[in-house]
């Protein structure tokens, strides 16, 4: 329930403060600049996160997470009703987002395999993928139809229960999840943090990963900061439109769960991990030719398609993978991969001002299919992991 909240909060928000952005600014570089903003903490953060969350059980640092996260929401709320939101104050509130999701979101993971078993960790993240996608949907929609009808103060007032209600839920979790042991000193930090990257290196199948993950947040997932572009702009839709945009690509990765499900018997891991990378860079690249409306809300279910073998199988290789010792440190290098994303979104930002957001996302879409495929094909033994059902 906590992460279910948590995920509605994190689309709903990012609709509302990219379409604030572009109402703000007039810009897709500016609106990229947001997203850049919130995702620039993950590079700096990711691969020292667990140095910090080692040491505390992780229960109580998820609620340290959420509370700080709410009391963001809570200052934009005021800023908002006073009347005196301004850009610069949405970039200090993506900052601080971008840095707290770099510790809460692998502490989330981590905390899965402790509270359902190892043996049963690909059956919980497809439980905790459905729940994701089905905000996907329920979330972009909220937020389009709140922004219309209530204003953004409206929107941010909504953003601020869900954040209350979600602290409420992971204060009712009891377990004395924490990792096996804390280094003792700043060297005996830095020397488990080069283990732990010894440990994702050596590892053929999480490498994979790490280097797939690199090029879709990095090519791929910059299309979401763009999407009040092309809503308004080029299939001349207002929030609601917008929202149906965001939510075309939940639909698809809700409907892809079950074809992740079905797949599971007969592919493994990796290859439903490739495939489904793949096919979310075609449908990005389709939607960056289209110009309708209803053709695009098309594309983008393709795209989520691909999303729920990106999604289930990026954290179930690497907690199937890693040893418990390991598991928040390669979590971490994982933080550390998605948080290359902000190069792509100023790479997006900039391709989009200066030749239109079509060639911006369709190109670098294409990219990261490629660098995908080739990823795949070349790192030994990559694509014959054992079936997906462990």
């Amino acid at each position: 329930m906590a992460n279910g909240l948590w995920w509605q909060a994190m689309w709903m928000e990012m609709l509302v403060m990219g379409w604030l952005a572009l109402e703000l600014t007039d810009s897709a570089w500016w609106v990229s600049l947001l997203g850049f903003c919130r995702s620039i903490p993950l590079l700096f953060i990711g691969s020292w996160g667990a140095i910090l969350t080692d040491r505390f059980p992780r229960r109580l640092l998820l609620i340290a997470f959420q509370g700080t996260a709410t009391l963001g929401i809570l200052l934009l709320c005021i800023s908002s009703w006073w009347g005196v939101l301004a850009y610069w104050q949405l970039a200090i509130f993506s900052l601080l987002q971008g840095a707290i999701w770099a510790l809460d979101w692998p502490t989330r993971r981590a905390i899965i395999p402790d509270l359902v078993g190892r043996e049963r960790v690909v059956d919980a993240m497809v439980l905790e993928n459905a729940i994701q996608n089905t905000t996907r949907i329920v979330g972009p929609l909220c937020g389009g139809w709140v922004l219309a009808a209530w204003g953004v103060g409206g929107s941010l007032a909504i953003l601020l229960g869900i954040a209350l209600v979600s602290l409420f839920f992971l204060w009712g979790i009891r377990s004395p999840s924490r990792a096996p042991g804390a280094p003792s000193s700043l060297g005996a930090a830095l020397e488990t943090t080069r283990k732990g990257w010894q440990f994702v290196r050596s590892n053929r199948r999480i490498w994979g990963v790490f280097l797939i993950t690199i090029f879709m947040n990095v090519w791929a997932f910059p299309y979401m900061n763009l999407l009040p572009v092309f809503a308004r702009d080029i299939l001349g839709q207002g929030p609601v439109g917008l929202g149906w945009l965001g939510a075309a690509h939940g639909v698809g990765a809700t409907l892809g769960l079950f074809l992740v499900h079905w797949a599971r018997e007969r592919m493994s891991n990796e290859w439903l991990f490739a495939g489904g990378s793949i096919l979310l860079c075609l449908g990005l690249v389709a939607f960056a030719l289209s110009a309708s409306f209803h053709l695009s809300l098309l594309t983008l279910l393709v795209s989520g398609l691909g999303q729920s073998g990106f999604s289930i199988m990026q954290s179930g290789i690497i907690l199937v993978e890693s040893s418990d010792e390991m598991r928040s440190r390669v979590m971490g290098a994982l933080v550390l991969a998605i948080g290359l994303g902000p190069l792509g979104r100023l790479q997006s930002g900039s391709m989009a001002e200066m030749w239109g957001a079509p060639l911006a996302v369709g190109g670098m879409a294409a990219l990261a299919a490629l660098g995908t495929l080739i990823t795949a094909l070349l790192i030994r033994g990559f694509l014959t992991g054992r079936k997906a059902r462990v």
